[in-house]
């Protein structure tokens, strides 16, 4: 592979070592890695041996394969909160409220909650505000439903458990309907689940078909019923924009 100006071939091995491991793909051994990314078996072993002194991988000892580790955690969590994640969506969550003229956030998967990162507030007189890193219940709401529909190892009844709601088989079902529209809309809309004076409409962002979080616009029922088929495609061109922004 040619170097671009600049790089370091060293450091650009270990990142691509890093990035391979995915959700559909959360372990590997060495030889097997080593001819995914077309690296020599001694480079993969040195680089994931210094991955692991430092806690960003873990080796399994009984089957020598390698996962993430937690030194990883922290260091995702202030990558989401930080000024330059913020900036990138910025100008998207600008571009998306002036068009619905309503308020925008965008969150993401907290546990079995979901957590606001960046947001951008309506135009109009009467908006709705929500403070840069509150969280809310995993299960209510079109932005949470919009996220939890993507996570496959959080099942509604672990959303449902953990904020202390019954776990009936109709609850269930019909959030797995929500989950279900989703997946095949691209969106969601939701009225009153967390606050009965709000409607939302959110969609996945996906990168490379991984989850990021949702991107949602959020307003008063009667203002957004008005503009919903506006608002549900300018939310659909938000997500792709924000997913194609942010690939690596």
């Amino acid at each position: 592979m040619a170097s671009r100006p600049a790089e370091l071939l060293t450091v650009s091995r270990a990142l691509r070592v890093l990035q391979a491991f995915t959700e559909e793909h959360p372990t590997w051994g060495i030889t097997e890695l080593a001819t995914e990314q077309r690296l020599d078996k001694s480079q993969v072993h040195r680089i994931l041996t210094t991955f692991t002194q430092h806690g960003f991988t873990v080796l399994d000892p009984d089957t020598r394969r390698y996962s993430l580790g937690p030194a990883l955690v922290p260091l995702g969590r202030r990558a989401e909160d930080s000024p330059g994640l913020r900036h990138q969506l910025e100008p998207h969550l600008d571009k998306l409220a002036a068009r619905a003229g309503e308020s925008v956030v965008v969150c993401v998967p907290d546990g079995f909650r979901y957590r606001t990162i960046a947001a951008c507030e309506g135009p109009g007189l009467v908006r709705y505000a929500t403070a840069l890193g509150r969280s809310f219940p995993g299960h209510l709401g079109a932005t949470g439903q919009a996220i939890f529909a993507f996570q496959p190892t959080v099942s509604p009844a672990d959303l449902l458990g953990a904020h202390g709601e019954p776990i009936t088989d109709g609850a269930v079902a019909e959030l797995e309907a929500r989950y279900s529209q989703v997946r095949t809309d691209g969106y969601l809309v939701s009225e009153g689940e967390y606050d009965a004076r709000v409607m939302a409409i959110a969609a996945p962002i996906l990168i490379d078909g991984a989850l990021f979080g949702s991107v949602s616009v959020l307003g008063p029922r009667d203002y957004m019923h008005s503009d919903s088929v506006e608002i549900v495609a300018g939310v659909l061109d938000s997500a792709t924009a924000i997913g194609d922004a942010l690939r690596p």
